[in-house]
């Protein structure tokens, strides 16, 4: 990628953060809280979706794509899929990636395309870790990443059945039409070949899906905010055995506080099992297979002990991983 292009996307992420603060500035947007990204069992396994700062962190160009269907059995039961691929810049200490995402819940569809960027550096000397270039124990690299985008929603309000079908609420006579929602968010991010941490804001802002507040007041909810704190580490348990422990803990200061407890398997370097428990009330299991040293398939489902359990038969999601370039040795793996 040359000097020139690399500049472009640069320009780019700013010009789209600078439009998105005019419109705050001059109150052209409607009504505003905390935005959620989509959120799957085996983001471990594609954090760049919660945290731009780890977009690159594989080290080559890697595209994920994950499928969910949440809470089978349910009619409008959430539905989401995304596209996302991201990549080391050539000779630079910078990374870009992006995410495309879709939802459906209820009657309201959301689409988003998100554009992420990291600034990445090497923390501390010395020699080993992955192609030598100093990511040993206790080395690593720190990076700092943005992500900038939009989400196109539609809602069809007139689909609601009211409790009186006859004097039925008339803020549900009519759809909402496409909404333009720009947005934002930023991370930070640490890692070397034993564990990894991260914080982030992956969305600050939040177009409201109620009816009634299709309005163009601006209002911004700081204790909405969603933040996320994610941690892990892979230790050897014999020379084909490994476990990996992580954690995602996701804070919304004025209204609630989640938190993920993951343990993985992973055997002889190409096979994961592993199971989580979320403190919502959900216990998940998954898997994960490498079918070549570049093409790995994932499967995740997981059943929620809340009041959903006597309607719900459970949910499933499908991660699929490829990894172009690939030339890291089979004796020094990527983990995360």
């Amino acid at each position: 990628m040359t000097k020139c292009f690399r500049n472009y996307l640069k320009r780019g992420m700013l010009a789209l953060m600078l439009s998105i603060a005019f419109e705050f500035s001059f109150g052209l947007i409607e009504d505003i809280k905390a935005q959620q990204p989509l959120i799957f069992n085996e983001s471990m396994f594609n954090t760049m979706l919660i945290n731009p700062a780890y977009t690159g962190s594989r080290e080559v160009f890697t595209v994920n794509a994950l499928g969910r269907r949440q809470w089978v059995g349910i009619n409008g039961a959430p539905t989401s899929e995304s596209i996302s691929a991201n990549s080391p810049l050539r000779r630079s200490k910078s990374s870009m990636g992006f995410n495309l995402m879709n939802e459906h819940f209820g009657v309201t569809s959301r689409t988003g395309f998100y554009y992420n960027y990291a600034y990445r550096i090497k923390v501390g000397n010395g020699r080993g870790g992955i192609r030598n270039k100093g990511r040993g124990p206790g080395i690593g690299k720190l990076s700092f990443g943005m992500s900038g985008g939009f989400d196109l929603r539609f809602s069809d309000w007139s689909n609601v059945v009211t409790g009186d079908p006859i004097n039925s609420d008339p803020e549900f006579y009519y759809d909402s039409g496409m909404k333009f929602e720009p947005n934002f968010g930023a991370g930070a991010y640490f890692n070397n070949d034993k564990y990894y941490i991260g914080l982030s804001i992956p969305r600050f802002l939040l177009w409201s899906d109620n009816p009634k507040e299709q309005n163009n007041e601006l209002s911004v909810r700081l204790g909405d905010i969603a933040y996320y704190l994610i941690a892990g580490a892979v230790y050897d348990l014999s020379r084909e055995v490994k476990v990996r422990p992580s954690i995602l803990f996701k804070w919304l200061p004025n209204s609630s506080f989640q938190a993920d407890f993951n343990s993985n398997f992973i055997f002889k370097d190409r096979y994961t099992i592993g199971a989580t428990y979320r403190t919502s009330s959900s216990f998940a299991v998954l898997a994960q297979i490498y079918i070549t040293r570049q093409f790995s398939f994932g499967y995740s489902y997981d059943y929620s002990f809340s009041e959903l359990r006597g309607f719900s038969s459970g949910s499933h999601e499908i991660l699929l991983q490829y990894e172009f370039g690939f030339n890291i040795k089979s004796s020094n793996p990527r983990y995360f």
